[in-house]
C-alpha cells in the first residue's frame, strides 16, 4: 500500500479554482474593504515576483480583516453561492479513481495550493462521496495555511504557500512521516507547477494537462488523461481509467 496525491483545482475539479469562486463570492456579498484591493496590489508590488501566479499564491491581501468563521457562514443553506456546488463538481473519473485507491488501501492526499478551509471543504465532500459508493476513509490535507489575529485573518500566508516546488517537499514529508515509499505512491496533477509533484511519485499522471505540463509529461513518458465534468464518462474515459488503474497494480 502506498499514498494518491491529488491536486484539487483542475484536477478533482473544474475549474475556476475554489479560491477565485471564494472571492467572487466574497465580492457578491461585499464582505471584502476597498482598501484591501489597494492593499493587494501594494503586496504584490512589494513581492516583486515576475509571474503574476506565485505572486497570487503568497498575497492573500484581500483577506485582511475578513472573519476566519466567514467560511462556516458559507453553508449552501445561508445567502452565500458557496460551497453548495462543490458535491456535484467532482469529475466522476476522479471521483472513481480516488474510490479505486481507497479500496486498494492507499492513504488518500490533497496537495493543493488553494486556501486550507476551502481545501478541507473539498475533502469531507469527497469523503462524503466515497462514503456513498461504501468506502468509509480519511483523507489528508496539505494545503495553503492563512495567519490568524484575533479570530480574522491578517491576508499573510503562514509558513510557505503549497505551490510549485513545495508540494513535491510536502508530499516527501508526509510519506516519510507515514513510512511510505514514494515509489509506490501515485500523483495527479493539471499544471506545469504540479510537475515537481509529479516527479516525486513512482506513478504520475497528467489530468487534463497545460501545454506545458503536456510537454514536460511526454519527455518523461508519464500517463496523461482526460477527465470532463460529464455526469456520464466517456468511453475514452473508460479506457484511459482502466488503463492507468492497471499500470499502478
Amino acid at each position: 500500500m502506498g499514498a494518491a496525491f491529488f491536486d484539487v483545482d483542475g484536477t478533482l475539479l473544474a475549474k475556476p479554482s475554489l479560491e477565485r469562486r471564494f472571492f467572487r463570492d466574497l465580492r457578491w456579498r461585499r464582505k471584502i474593504p476597498a482598501t484591501n484591493y489597494l492593499r493587494w496590489i501594494v503586496e504584490t508590488l512589494r513581492l516583486g515576483l515576475p509571474d503574476v501566479r506565485r505572486s497570487a499564491q503568497g498575497n492573500k491581501m484581500y483577506l485582511r480583516g475578513i472573519s476566519a468563521e466567514t467560511l462556516s457562514a458559507s453553508a449552501p443553506d445561508s445567502r452565500s453561492r458557496f460551497p453548495g456546488r462543490v458535491l456535484t463538481e467532482f469529475f466522476p473519473a476522479a471521483i472513481q479513481c480516488v474510490w479505486w485507491h481507497a479500496l486498494r488501501g492507499d492513504s488518500i492526499v490533497l496537495v493543493s495550493g488553494t486556501l486550507a478551509p476551502l481545501a478541507e471543504i473539498a475533502k469531507f465532500a469527497l469523503e462524503r462521496e466515497l462514503l456513498w459508493r461504501g468506502v468509509e476513509t480519511k483523507i489528508s490535507v496539505l494545503a495553503t495555511q492563512l495567519e490568524i489575529c484575533d479570530g480574522r485573518w491578517t491576508g499573510q500566508v503562514a509558513g510557505a504557500a503549497m505551490f510549485g516546488e513545495e508540494k513535491a517537499v510536502a508530499i516527501k514529508q508526509f510519506a516519510c512521516a507515514q513510512g511510505v515509499a514514494l515509489a509506490q505512491c501515485s500523483a495527479y496533477g493539471d499544471s506545469a507547477l504540479d510537475r515537481w509533484m509529479l516527479a516525486s511519485v513512482g506513478h504520475p499522471f497528467a489530468i487534463n494537462p497545460t501545454r506545458r505540463l503536456r510537454r514536460v509529461a511526454r519527455l518523461h513518458g508519464w500517463q496523461m488523461l482526460a477527465w470532463t465534468p460529464a455526469s456520464l464518462r466517456t468511453a475514452g474515459e473508460h479506457r484511459d481509467l482502466k488503463r492507468a488503474l492497471k499500470w499502478i497494480t
